[in-house]
């Protein structure tokens, strides 16, 4: 099984993915899932459609050294951000290139298992749902978050107005497939179906920030899948662009530091 191409990016694209995206977005994402988690020193953990590692090399710092913790993901420039990132931070982090729908690890081999914005890009939801349930063990937990609806999440919302506008439909595609998965009976259903048991699904809202408005929305647009198409627009109409962009946040812009909310429902299951 493989995830949803619309949103791979090159190697370039993950190292600016690291840069721009993940201490605004992820970061905090990464917080409130490890928040409800509630790890010990020495539990395995398994960061599963990890990205750049963001939520594995933060868990680290709660299970200790000593304990495993692995990232897995098929996106290969990726994983190799993340092996740098946590090298530099002096982690012991597997990075493993793996299938969320055919994980290579034994059976009941993680105590927690996370996915942050995962979960809507593959192809098969429930496939990936039971390995994630297969790798647990008995006391283990799954917490994955994914977002809600556009009209809850202006950043995504306005990525759409302007991609749509200025590059076209396919790139406008890839950040609303962000937002596909946004029933929460679905996601129930979902995790229910791949035999989970205390399955609780939250409304959070978090607040994110960035101090440079016009900082954020260039390193935004330079992070996504839509990236080398716009790179190739005139000067001029990258900045109109951008400028539009930043526009679409409306009051959640001051004219100078952006605040804006980002909404997704959080899951909370046991085996």
């Amino acid at each position: 099984m493989e995830a949803n191409s619309k949103w791979q990016v090159s190697g370039g694209a993950a190292e600016r993915y690291e840069e721009n995206l993940v201490p605004v977005i992820f970061v905090p994402w990464a917080q409130e899932l490890l928040n409800r988690a509630e790890l010990i020193v020495g539990e395995a953990v398994l960061d599963a459609a990890c990205g750049t590692g963001v939520v594995a090399r933060m868990a680290s710092d709660r299970v200790g050294p000593d304990a495993k913790v692995v990232g897995a993901d098929i996106n290969v420039g990726m994983l190799n951000v993340a092996k740098s990132k946590s090298e530099e931070e002096g982690k012991l982090i597997d990075w493993i290139e793996a299938d969320v729908g055919s994980l290579p690890f034994g059976d009941a081999s993680f105590d927690a298992v996370f996915c942050q914005q995962g979960l809507q890009f593959f192809p098969d939801k429930l496939s990936a749902l039971k390995e994630f349930r297969r790798v647990l063990s008995l006391s283990g937990r799954c917490v994955i978050c994914v977002a809600q609806s556009l009209e809850h999440n202006p950043l995504m919302n306005g990525q759409i107005e302007i991609l749509t506008r200025y590059i076209g439909e396919d790139a406008a595609n890839a950040i609303r497939a962000v937002c596909s998965l946004s029933d929460s009976n679905m996601i129930y259903d979902l995790f229910a179906q791949a035999g989970f048991s205390e399955i609780n699904i939250e409304s959070v809202t978090l607040t994110l920030r960035h101090s440079d408005g016009k900082a954020f929305v260039a390193g935004n647009m330079s992070s996504t899948p839509a990236a080398d198409a716009i790179s190739e627009l005139p000067e001029e109409t990258r900045r109109e662009l951008l400028q539009e962009f930043l526009n679409t946040f409306g009051s959640y812009y001051d004219g100078y530091a952006l605040a804006f909310p980002h909404v997704s429902h959080v899951v909370h299951a046991r085996v």
